[in-house]
């Protein structure tokens, strides 16, 4: 009534006060708007009358006019609060993992119990009900519980191979902190490193595309008629309004992948104390099921249930809940998680009887400030690669660890297919990483590859050849004699010079139109090395002066994934090859290599010192 009748109070004042000064023009023209108001309060009114319920009720968006007033209210004190593993049938196994071994085995069942209503057990379908959810409640309400216990409940009724989660926690990373070992669990990232939690969004993107690209190529409509459809994901976020205000680039990633999922096997269940004004109208047109714990204001309440109800929920009931999946409103009292651990031991021992692996992440976490050797073969290809290697030359070196954006993947050095730079100041790397190469061109390739190594000291350039790092004449995938050379060049910006004719330098411009060499050179400066002809592969460390690391080939997206921290740090570079750019994190030195290729000679492989005069 406040809202109706406010207005045509002003209009009336405007009306006087037009009056005492002598419009009367105005006066006419306001006098319209006054008989309007006045009717629509009067009609108001007497529908008021006639129905004092029919300001809350009938389709169409809710009204919070009568939010103050719930009616209905469910009695929580009746309803059983069980425990999940009873509610699953669990208990009465001695060895619980038996059961859900037998479960795996059935149909996917994503109908499961969430805990009890006045009927008895209330089971909840996030595919056919959903295929999204939206949870709110105020602090202790149990939404950590609520989840905990839906995500377990999923599990034990979906074999790895058929379910995935991922988990954004944006409440310091405490309610999901259980179920990342979970067998299903593909990522999980919390708001304490924001980097890592953009990664998680973007391979969410990313891994939407994928599926949008297979139900194309398939031409089966959706993700349900596909021949070997990939497993459902399910991506819950708790506090989704701290993910809107600390991320709010990311809001959007959720909001079209609510959109698309549906058709793509891909759910969200977020979570928010603050459902009015914190999730988007677009994101809302897509989350059918709606789960109101205890929330402090009845418009909240109204936002996803349609009516105050949830409003006078008690803070003695946590777990107390209204579910509404657009067709009907039920009452339940949500199952307790139960001993959280114990449930994800016996899925862990489920998988393991099944012979499940664990699942590849989605995502990794951002690079290390430091990358041994061990993560970077784990990654790296073997040595004696495809039949085709085998008749050609020797495949690529592995240097560090190389990033997407998204995940890890070994960073390889191309040989035989054209020669690469290093560009970077002096401290960054660039003499570790041509020791890098060498000690594992070695390792790996033994006598199929001949390293070289030159370096300047005092003005003089001193080339080294080193011998194989293991006795092995030649691995099974190398190529015939003769062996290709690997010519690695220190402090290389001299001998680049186009007017430099020292025999260096004519020795090194004959290696680089070689096909049976590959050289790398290590510069300071990259005006000498940006033919993308001459030099197809770069590896750059950034400076942090923008002008000259776009100059040194280095594009924005990939200048835009570095932290302030990073152009500090040795061995952070980027690789620039087959037109694309991803951050690097080069290899730290090791006791055997050192810190520079003139240290190479150790560890009982002597090297054959002579000059490059004498050197062809």
């Amino acid at each position: 009534m406040l809202t109706l009748a406010a207005p045509a109070a002003a209009q009336l004042a405007m009306i006087a006060m037009m009056a005492a000064e002598g419009r009367w023009p105005f006066v006419a023209l306001v006098i319209p708007g006054l008989v309007g108001c006045v009717a629509s309060l009067m009609l108001a009114v007497a529908r008021r009358r006639q129905d004092p319920d029919a300001a809350g009720g009938g389709a169409g968006p809710p009204s919070y006019a009568n939010a103050a007033e719930p009616a209905g209210a469910a009695d929580f004190g009746a309803m059983e609060s069980r425990p999940l593993a009873e509610l699953l049938g669990l208990d009465v196994e001695p060895l619980p993992w038996r059961g859900i071994v037998a479960r795996w085995l059935d149909e996917p069942d994503h109908c499961v119990p969430l805990g009890c209503g006045a009927a008895g057990v209330h089971r909840v379908d996030l595919v056919r009900q959903g295929p999204h959810a939206l949870v709110a409640g105020t602090t202790g309400s149990g939404k950590s519980m609520l989840l905990q216990t839906w995500c377990l409940a999923l599990a034990a009724c979906n074999s790895p191979r058929t379910l995935r989660f991922v988990f954004l926690d944006f409440k310091g990373g405490a309610a999901f902190a259980a179920l990342e070992r979970l067998p299903h669990a593909v990522g999980a990232v919390s708001d304490l490193d924001l980097a890592h939690a953009m990664r998680a969004l973007r391979a969410l993107e990313a891994e939407l595309t994928r599926r949008e690209r297979l139900v194309a190529w398939e031409r089966a409509g959706s993700f349900d008629r596909l021949a070997d459809p990939p497993p459902r994901i399910v991506v819950v976020v708790d506090e989704f309004h701290a993910l809107r205000g600390q991320l709010p680039d990311g809001v959007g990633r959720i909001a079209r992948l609510a959109s698309l999922g549906r058709s793509l096997g891909m759910h969200v269940i977020a979570c928010t104390q603050h459902p009015l004004g914190q999730v988007g109208a677009d994101m809302k047109a897509n989350m059918n099921l709606n789960i109101c714990l205890r929330v402090r204001d009845a418009m909240q309440s109204t936002e996803l249930i349609g009516s105050a109800r949830a409003a006078s929920i008690g803070p003695s009931t946590p777990g107390a809940a209204y579910l509404s999946d657009g067709a009907d409103v039920a009452a339940l009292r949500c199952a307790s998680p139960g001993d959280v651990d114990a449930l994800v031991s016996a899925m862990s021992y489920a998988a393991a009887f099944h012979r499940i692996a664990r699942p590849e992440p989605l995502f990794t976490p951002p690079l290390p400030g430091s990358v041994g050797a061990g993560p970077v073969e784990a990654l790296a290809p073997a040595a004696c690669g495809p039949a085709g290697d085998r008749a050609g030359t020797p495949p690529e070196v592995p240097f560090g660890l190389a990033d997407d954006g998204m995940r890890f993947s070994a960073a390889l050095l191309p040989i035989g297919r054209g020669n690469a730079a290093v560009v970077g100041p002096p401290g960054r790397g660039k003499s570790t990483l041509l020791a890098t190469l060498a000690r594992q061109a070695r390792r790996r390739f033994g006598s199929a590859v001949r390293v070289r190594v030159t370096t300047r000291s005092h003005g003089a350039y001193r080339t080294d050849e080193l011998g194989p790092a293991h006795t092995d004449r030649r691995p099974p995938c190398a190529p015939p004699a003769p062996a290709h050379r690997l010519w690695l060049c220190d402090d290389a910006d001299d001998l680049l010079d186009p007017l430099e004719t020292g025999p260096e330098a004519v020795r090194l411009r004959q290696a680089l139109a070689d096909p049976s060499a590959t050289v790398v050179v290590a510069v300071a400066d990259s005006r000498r090395v940006r033919d993308p002809a001459r030099f197809p592969c770069r590896i750059v460390f950034p400076t942090g002066d923008r002008p000259t690391d776009m100059m040194d080939g280095v594009p924005a997206d990939a200048l835009a994934l570095f932290e302030a921290r990073d152009y500090a740090r040795p061995g952070r570079a980027v690789l620039l090859r087959d037109g694309r750019a991803a951050p690097v994190q080069c290899l730290a030195p090791d006791e055997e290599g050192g810190a520079g290729p003139g240290r190479l000679d150790r560890g009982g492989f002597p090297a054959s010192s002579v000059s490059c005069s004498e050197t062809s």
